[in-house]
């Protein structure tokens, strides 16, 4: 028994010996070890400062220091200074030296691991009156609130008016800015907080104010309602009575047969509030009210200003012809277009109106058949808080009100947006389609060629069907993909599968059709797609867009003064050439912006 007993008592001895030793390798000998090198570094500093001395503090009060670093550099001492298992901060370890009445006294502060040096080394916390985000209107007077509290762990209590407090607010300027308060300790810890005030400017407020002696409505040939919108430009109509605002697009950017005798559930109102609205970036849509349109029926009052029916609530939808009669200033309107365009009413026959100056005032407007397919301006009703960031409302600076990422250069083209602007081949085109790890889709801006020559191409395929058909040789499907190479380059185009709807009678967009798929990189656009319609070349022919039809003399081309065939075009018919190509994904962004000033430059 006595031999057990002694047994266990050494066992306890053992284990104690074992905890005291790891105790001593692991707390107590680096604690030693840490000391020493605070010895070394404190006299390192006061040799640094003897050295020194000129740059001793003069002032009372005043702190100077210097790092663990600049005393390894300066020889101060020889070597990086370590504990077991850890090297201590040459950044954060200092020797600081205060005057103190005339007397100086230095500080210490060494950080090895978890180890540091009993020393005053924590900034004091300051605390702001208000909050430290802050968002004004463009014009509002900025009263600085100034600091709560500045507390210091050591020191206690520190005076605000100790406190540095830089930068300012100008808040005739649409900006973030940023003031920063900065306090410090007796032994100069430092710390530093920011507001930022972010000056906007209110849309709904601006546009109330410019329009106040027009009733909230712009009139004539008005030239600051200017809006860039998901990178196209928009015009303001007029601001609402629950200060949301109407907007439509200033061009035509497609041509669609309206199908249907209300707006809702027509064609036109599938078409804009599927496809065209999915086109919108997601910031966008989230600035778009759902609105009641005008679509009432109208027969011989033209010059009518006051609507007395309306469609159900859409995201998108067009303008009423109230709205373009409330737009008239001396016979005169923004919303002029030599372009046939859709606006939202009918005859008592169920025939939807379309207007053009190509008519005489004031018989500018005239009902069509449904199945017409015509220019299209989206409109849409803008929420009241959406607010300005940049531009003063003209064509040269339109409202911005949506702040985009910084471009990347070396960004894959397929991250960036539809409307954006890419110069290619000595051409403008637009962005039309993206597709997230995928291809590009982008249409012409504008017609090939140059000044005044434009190669122009008809079907020349003899006794044939004139569908559009890339690989049959005369048709103009295959004249735009063989031949406008000599206008284009085509080494960094995709090689892509395109549909090509051959429709049974009327294109239109809910017709019966057939689908054939053909490869090509390059092809006239459909109809269908945004950007088809714009024509930008005045002394150019029309343009062919790609939708076909089995019968005879139906065709989709685009007129020289901008307008569709109404309903057909013949088989002999002559047009321009406006393209729609495909970027693979390889193809990156080199430099620009997007804009059609600093359009992107590509390269794969």
């Amino acid at each position: 028994m006595k031999k057990i007993k002694n047994r266990k008592i050494i066992i306890i001895v053992i284990v104690f010996a074992i905890i005291f030793l790891l105790v001593w390798i692991g707390y107590f000998y680096p604690k030693a070890i840490f000391h020493d090198n605070e010895r070394e570094l404190a006299k390192a500093g006061k040799r640094y400062f003897e050295v020194n001395s000129r740059t001793l503090p003069k002032e009372n009060g005043r702190v100077l220091s210097v790092r663990l670093e600049t005393l390894i550099k300066q020889k101060y001492i020889e070597e990086d200074l370590t504990i077991p298992n850890a090297t201590c901060d040459i950044k954060e370890s200092t020797v600081r030296v205060r005057n103190d009445n005339g007397s100086y006294n230095y500080y210490t502060y060494l950080k090895c691991g978890s180890f540091e040096s009993n020393v005053d080394h924590k900034a004091p916390v300051i605390t702001l009156n208000g909050e430290n985000k802050i968002t004004m209107s463009k014009g509002e007077k900025y009263q600085e609130a100034g600091i709560k509290s500045i507390i210091d762990d050591v020191d206690g209590v520190i005076d605000n008016n100790k406190a540095v407090i830089k930068g300012s607010v100008n808040t005739n300027k649409i900006g973030t800015y940023t003031i920063t308060y900065t306090a410090k300790d007796r032994l100069d810890n430092s710390s530093t907080v920011t507001r930022t005030v972010e000056v906007i400017e209110n849309l709904s407020n601006t546009i109330g104010e410019v329009t106040q002696t027009s009733n909230g409505v712009f009139k004539g040939l008005a030239e600051n309602n200017y809006l860039m919108f998901n990178n196209m430009l928009f015009r303001i109509v007029r601001i609402n009575s629950d200060k949301s605002i109407l907007v439509v697009s200033d061009n035509s950017l497609f041509n669609v047969d309206f199908g249907g005798k209300r707006y809702t559930g027509s064609s036109l109102d599938e078409f804009l509030n599927t496809y065209f609205y999915s086109l919108l970036e997601k910031e966008n849509q989230d600035m778009i009210v759902e609105s009641k349109w005008c679509d009432d029926e109208i027969n011989s009052d033209y010059m009518k200003t006051e609507c007395s029916r309306y469609s159900e609530k859409r995201k998108i939808g067009i303008l009423a012809l109230e709205d373009y009669n409330n737009s008239l200033n001396n016979g005169e309107s923004y919303l002029d277009d030599i372009r046939v365009t859709w606006y939202m009413n009918f005859n008592k026959e169920g025939n939807p109106w379309v207007l053009s100056t190509l008519y005489d005032y004031p018989n500018r407007v005239a009902a069509m058949d449904k199945d017409y397919l015509f220019n299209v301006k989206p409109a849409f009703t803008l929420k009241e808080n959406v607010k300005i960031y940049d531009g003063n409302g003209t064509i040269d600076d339109p409202y911005i009100v949506r702040e985009k990422e910084k471009i990347k250069r070396g960004a894959s083209l397929n991250t960036r947006e539809v409307g954006e602007y890419v110069s290619y081949s000595g051409y403008l085109f637009q962005i039309a389609k993206t597709e997230k790890e995928g291809s590009t889709e982008l249409i012409l801006d504008g017609v090939l060629g140059n000044y005044s020559n434009f190669p122009s191409i008809k079907y020349d395929n003899e006794g044939q069907d004139k569908i559009y058909n890339p690989k049959e040789k005369g048709n103009i499907g295959y004249q735009i993909n063989q031949s406008m190479s000599e206008y284009i380059d085509t080494s960094l185009l995709e090689n892509r599968e395109i549909d090509v709807n051959i429709y049974k009678k009327e294109i239109t967009y809910k017709g019966k059709h057939d689908t054939k798929k053909y490869k090509v990189r390059l092809s006239a656009p459909s109809t269908f797609t945004i950007f088809s319609a714009q024509k930008k070349n005045s002394a150019s022919l029309g343009f062919w867009l790609r939708d076909s039809s089995y019968e005879k003399n139906k065709k989709v081309m685009i007129y020289p003064a901008g307008t569709t065939t109404y309903d057909y075009a013949s088989d002999s018919s002559k047009a321009s050439v406006k393209v729609s190509i495909f970027f693979d994904k390889d193809v990156y962004i080199k430099e620009g912006e997007g804009t059609k000033e600093k359009p992107f430059e590509v390269k794969k």
